[in-house]
């Protein structure tokens, strides 16, 4: 609800930045919900991704790696990459560009050939400082359920 109450909008605004800015005119302008709450979403798209178990290895490693250092974001992806084996440079555009992508989904039953089919559009809307923006990673979850309330397999 906070995130979409308030970053939503400031990622849609004449302000809007990535969660990790380039650059800020004074440190005040830096404590943004942009910084705290999509910052921590993003936290949480990692864990989704690599899933409980080897989250918790990478955050064991960044804390043996870094304990007591300046630690940056490549610091910190580059721990989940090596518990996991994934190369999350493309994840890593949730850190560096602005913008709330857009997903479009559609879908389509074939009862008698027993599939499923979802489509998937994301679009990323220009920001005043980045008018083309990239496709980003996002890890989505869904899960079918019969008539019953059981879950299809």
């Amino acid at each position: 609800r906070t995130l979409r109450a308030h970053q939503f909008p400031e990622d849609q605004g004449p302000l809007a930045h990535p969660v990790r800015p380039r650059r800020y005119r004074e440190i005040n302008n830096f404590y943004t919900a942009t910084v705290y709450e999509k910052g921590s979403e993003v936290v949480r798209m990692i864990r989704t991704i690599l899933g409980p178990e080897l989250f918790r290895a990478g955050m064991d490693l960044y804390f043996d790696r870094h304990d007591g250092e300046a630690a940056t974001i490549e610091d910190f992806l580059k721990v989940f990459e090596d518990v996991s084996g994934r190369d999350l440079a493309q994840f890593a555009l949730w850190y560096h560009q602005a913008g709330t992508p857009n997903l479009t989904v559609s879908s389509t039953h074939n009862a008698a050939a027993k599939e499923f089919t979802l489509e998937i559009e994301q679009s990323v809307p220009p920001t005043p400082s980045e008018s083309r923006k990239r496709l980003m990673h996002i890890p989505l979850a869904f899960g079918l359920v019969g008539a019953h309330g059981k879950p299809v397999t």
